[in-house]
């Protein structure tokens, strides 16, 4: 092994918990290649060592160092958080079926204000009313929401 590779090689373990998963992987900054592809070649060599050097880019911070590629196996239980997280939506959407008056109205108006995607509008928590605009509208406090979406419509935001 070359003293380039071997500097390359220490730096990985350095910087990395897991060097081999790294030197395995593909890698963005390497246009989807892995490490080891570009550890074949001194020209590879050379752009990895830049890159661990942090020549051209930031490396990698703390956050990042035990990163561990997304597979099926650790990214299912995020699929099922997002499947149940929208059935729970579904179902505060259906409450707006045959609404009353004052719901209609904020309904039209999250429309206005956001087009198509005004129903999943008031559904979504939401940091200025603190709860989703549905969770309020289901109490009565449609003016709450209303307020809010006229704000939104003309640029003040509180």
């Amino acid at each position: 092994m070359t003293q380039m590779a071997d500097e390359i090689r220490t730096l990985i373990a350095d910087l990395y918990d897991d060097p081999e998963n790294f030197l395995k992987t593909p890698h963005q900054w390497f246009g989807g290649r892995s490490p080891n592809e570009l550890m074949a070649t001194e020209a590879g060599q050379f752009v990895l060592l830049k890159f661990l050097r942090g020549e051209d880019h930031i490396p990698p911070i703390e956050i990042d160092r035990g990163f561990k590629s997304y597979t099926a196996a650790n990214t299912d239980h995020l699929v099922d958080q997002a499947i149940a997280r929208l059935e729970g939506q579904i179902e505060q959407l259906k409450f707006l079926k045959g609404s009353g008056p004052e719901i209609a109205t904020v309904i039209g108006r999250a429309q206005e204000v956001f087009g198509e995607r005004g129903l999943s509008w008031l559904v979504r928590p939401n940091q200025v009313l603190q709860a989703t605009p549905l969770d309020l509208m289901s109490q009565g406090k449609t003016d709450r929401v209303l307020r809010l979406l006229v704000q939104i419509e003309h640029g003040i935001y509180p």
